[in-house]
């Protein structure tokens, strides 16, 4: 199992004292993984992953871009949510991301602006997981023949997805069989479902949790744990602060 910390794109933080505080929580990370005897990502020597979260603020493109020329066996991962860009806007990303030599790749529905501090903000909701997945997968239905000779079938794609009601089962399944290369489940400190872990590990297909650092409840070591015992090949930890979080306290 490996731990990959996910961080938002800061707002207005100086990049240089940004990037050293990055570099800080990479670090912790790594020291975790060893203190609990954890592979590293890939079960490369050395090698670890970092998920950059679009925010407002620095370009996440420019900020994974610039991890991924400074560090050579850090893999970085772009995450974005469906309910922010249009296809267009998508359609860019995905060309400047493969242009930049970057091809993993998580997304997720997104939060309603209600539940944001944007609570005015109109979604875009132009296009769904399933859709984009589509795109990536088999450029159908949403482009032209000629336009799939972008090669957007090598990107490495994973996406978000619930597990607390029989559609979301269905959706998993779904997106199997369209060719998500992985799967990230929200969660909530609760029992997760075996039987979905168990399916999508028969399909061949690696699975994550993702938790909020400020969903942990127990100490990092009883959680790492809870995750082992789900049999899960990672868990993915939306770090709230660079500074100060569970990987660079003392």
């Amino acid at each position: 199992m490996v731990i990959i910390p996910q961080i938002e794109t800061p707002v207005s933080e100086n990049y240089i004292d940004f990037e050293e505080n990055l570099s800080k929580l990479i670090e912790g990370v790594k020291y975790t993984s060893k203190k609990f005897g954890l592979k590293e990502a890939n079960g490369a020597i050395n090698s670890y992953s970092i998920v950059i979260e679009q925010n407002f603020g620095i370009n996440a493109l420019f900020l994974c871009k610039d991890l991924k020329d400074k560090y050579n066996n850090l893999n970085v991962i772009y995450a974005f949510n469906m309910r922010d860009k249009n296809r267009t806007a998508i359609l860019s990303d995905l060309i400047t991301l493969k242009q930049l030599g970057l091809k993993d790749i998580i997304i997720s529905e997104g939060l309603h602006p209600l539940k944001t501090v944007f609570y005015a903000s109109k979604p875009v909701y132009d296009i769904d997981v399933l859709g984009f997945s589509s795109i990536i997968k088999t450029g159908s239905p949403y482009l032209k023949a000629n336009d799939y000779a972008n090669n957007f079938s090598l990107f490495n794609l994973g996406v978000v997805v619930a597990v607390s009601t029989p559609v979301d089962f269905l959706k998993i399944k779904k997106l199997s069989k369209i060719g998500v290369n992985k799967f990230v489940i929200n969660y909530f400190g609760d029992n997760l479902d075996i039987n979905i872990i168990n399916y999508i590990k028969a399909e061949k297909k690696p699975v994550f949790t993702y938790i909020n650092e400020a969903g942990i409840k127990s100490s990092l070591e009883e959680f790492i744990k809870k995750n082992l015992e789900l049999n899960v090949d990672g868990v993915i930890i939306k770090i709230l602060n660079e500074k100060s979080n569970i990987f660079t306290q003392d």
